[in-house]
């Protein structure tokens, strides 16, 4: 498959200048194969691939929309029309002119890379101190196009043409995956099954703490040793205990570290049945006194008593006591 590469080339007329907006012939604004230009090409790559890659999306974009057309005179119109749009060259619907150095600037505007106003002449010395960019040197990338990827930019090396490549030569490198960000410590939850340098992170805290976890340490893996000991974590500091680490936990965490002391754990008794209930005693042979739902969470009075080989909670219910049946009930914080 040929290397296509995509430029605003020339007006309706096969002049510069002075033709109606937008693209009246279809080929103003359009994408052919490569070719060697009679100035020599230089090769200027996007370090961050994912920049690249939007680059000559916007440029595949642009040749095809027929309201933007070319007009050295009128050229710097589509980045304007283009610029409250997020230089999105899609969603142009306003008849409007560029040139092939203006067009190669809204593509980078695109993409993230808000560059100066330039032509051809000036081209090469933008991109570079942009710092968003590498020239890549060589008659492999400067005389074919083998080796070159999708979101190059080539520029001539004298004043004359700029195009942006929108396929990948058969001999391209890969594009370089990006080295994953390390996470910081709360940035997102953590649960079983997790990895990485965050994790290790909690581990690490989590055994500063007093917490064991004896026979993994501080690995970087969430496992079943990790869960035991966020659960325990949890349940000391009047937390949800589901051995996941979210906003409230590493709040509570963070606060451990400090120093400062967890607060008083009120306990609960949260009701699992659907409609249970409430006894004047412990056991089944004791008056009713009301009825709580699914989900209902009571205040624990500190006393369990088995009953028939069952546990009955002592629970505070409307300013008295009351006993429900751990069949139904879950003790809590």
């Amino acid at each position: 498959m040929s290397v296509k590469i995509g430029s605003a080339r020339i007006d309706e007329n096969g002049n510069a200048k002075g033709g109606k907006a937008g693209d009246q012939t279809g080929k103003e604004v359009s994408t052919q194969s490569w070719y060697k230009h009679a100035k020599g090409w230089r090769v200027f790559r996007a370090k961050n691939p994912e920049q690249a890659n939007m680059i000559a999306q916007d440029m595949e974009w642009a040749c095809a929309n027929k309201h933007i057309g070319y007009d050295q005179g009128q050229r710097l119109t589509l980045y304007n029309v283009a610029k409250p749009l997020g230089f999105n060259c899609k969603k142009v619907t306003t008849d409007c002119e560029t040139d092939c150095s203006a067009l190669v600037r809204v593509c980078c505007a695109y993409a993230g890379i808000d560059l100066p106003n330039f032509r051809t002449t000036t081209e090469p010395a933008v991109l570079l101190n942009s710092g968003a960019f590498e020239e890549m040197k060589g008659a492999k990338y400067t005389d074919s196009s083998a080796y070159l990827r999708r979101g190059d930019i080539l520029c001539t090396k004298t004043q004359g043409h700029t195009v942006v490549v929108l396929n990948d030569g058969p001999k391209a490198e890969a594009a370089p995956v990006p080295e994953p960000t390390p996470e910081k410590l709360g940035d997102r939850d953590l649960r079983r099954g997790d990895k990485g340098g965050d994790v290790k992170e909690l581990q690490a805290d989590l055994m500063k703490l007093g917490y064991s976890l004896p026979k993994y340490g501080a690995d970087g893996d969430f496992g079943k040793e990790t869960e035991k000991a966020v659960q325990a974590f949890q349940l000391d500091r009047g937390l949800l205990v589901d051995g996941v680490m979210q906003k409230d936990d590493f709040d509570a965490l963070f606060k451990a570290l400090d120093g400062e002391a967890p607060a008083p754990v009120q306990q609960v008794v949260e009701i699992t049945g659907n409609s249970v209930n409430v006894r004047s005693g412990p056991g089944v042979k004791n008056r009713d006194i009301g009825t709580v739902h699914r989900g209902d969470r009571l205040p624990y009075q500190g006393q369990t008593q088995a009953v028939d080989g069952r546990d009955w909670y002592l629970i505070e219910y409307r300013n008295e006591n009351g006993w429900v049946s751990s069949k139904y009930a879950r003790l809590t914080t």
